[in-house]
């Protein structure tokens, strides 16, 4: 069995872990990016320089990839590339190829911030209030509803690029001849959780559910995070996953606030914290691997120990 890793990027852990369990049934991993500085390259069994995702001959070429190396399963490790899979699921499913990704609805509700605090709000789970009309932000101001601090960040961001802290009406009013669409939500106060789930692609029923706590965060991703256990918690992210119908990994981001949890961000794919539920037992790369092979999975919901810290730290390689 072959497993295609698309926009590998700096995943070097995740792809050692796919490595690791593929090594064990004769199988391989193939890891692609469009930068061929891309350090997780260096660690796949087989990689590829690609074109950039959003040039025409893109899927053309992954094609060719999986034919060449004969790839049972491809999934993508960046959020613009997620509804692009979804749109060639069946093309590829037509060459015995799984696509691990959610329906593309799914994927482009989730990338979409505003709809996805939407999709919160009409199925009563507790959400950041979000905005992409700055008059309404304003009223809401004025109504006392909301106050500064104030987010403002692209609505379909990733990796928290671009994101920016408001103080005052004259720095929201900027925004509002920008050409990029934003949306505004309110700055929270209160603690950040990471909670790292794996719906299985057979039963469709979710088999994992990790909980964190976010102590520090780096370009987007959790760098350092405490296990822990919360049954409200668990509770709000299964009638979550019941409502969405994901598959596959998935990453959900919320704060904990004097009011209880709210739901911030849905990624419907690895999180940059799964390596945290990875070490705790929580192995999502097996799940993967035992779904291709025709196995359903075992649920494994909240047996981890509690209290453990994941550290990540820098390393290199020389090309």
């Amino acid at each position: 069995m072959n497993i295609l890793i698309c926009s590998a990027g700096r995943r070097v852990k995740l792809v050692q872990y796919f490595k690791e369990e593929l090594h064990k049934i004769n199988g391989k991993v193939i890891a692609v990016d469009c930068d061929f500085t891309a350090p997780a390259l260096y660690h796949a069994d087989i990689f590829e320089v690609v074109p950039r995702i959003n040039r025409p001959n893109y899927i053309d070429h992954i094609m060719e990839l999986c034919d060449k190396y004969k790839v049972n399963g491809i999934l993508s490790l960046i959020d613009p590339e997620l509804s692009l899979l979804a749109n060639f699921k069946e093309e590829f499913e037509r060459k015995n190829i799984s696509v691990i990704v959610s329906d593309k609805e799914i994927v482009d509700m989730c990338y979409d911030k505003y709809l996805t605090s939407q999709w919160l709000l009409e199925n009563n789970i507790p959400s950041v209030p979000t905005y992409i009309n700055i008059d309404k932000v304003l009223k809401d101001i004025r109504n006392k509803k909301i106050d500064f601090p104030l987010i403002v960040k692209p609505k379909n961001g990733s990796a928290s690029l671009g994101i920016n802290k408001v103080n005052s009406i004259k720095k929201l009013e900027f925004f509002r001849n920008e050409a990029q669409d934003w949306v505004v939500q309110p700055f929270i106060v209160g603690e950040e959780f990471g909670v790292d789930c794996y719906i299985d692609l057979i039963t469709q029923k979710p088999t994992n559910i990790f909980m964190k706590r976010k102590i520090n965060m780096r370009a987007g991703e959790t760098d350092k995070s405490i296990a822990t256990r919360d049954e409200i918690l668990k509770k709000l992210i299964e009638k979550l996953i019941l409502t969405l119908k994901p598959i596959g990994p998935i990453d959900i981001d919320c704060f904990k606030t004097e009011n209880g949890y709210m739901i911030s961000e849905i990624n419907p794919r690895f999180g940059g914290g799964y390596l945290h539920a990875h070490e705790m037992g929580q192995s999502f790369v097996r799940n993967i691997i035992n779904n291709l092979l025709g196995e359903s999975n075992e649920q494994n919901l909240g047996d981890y120990k509690e209290g453990s810290t994941m550290v990540k730290y820098d390393h290199y390689i020389v090309i």
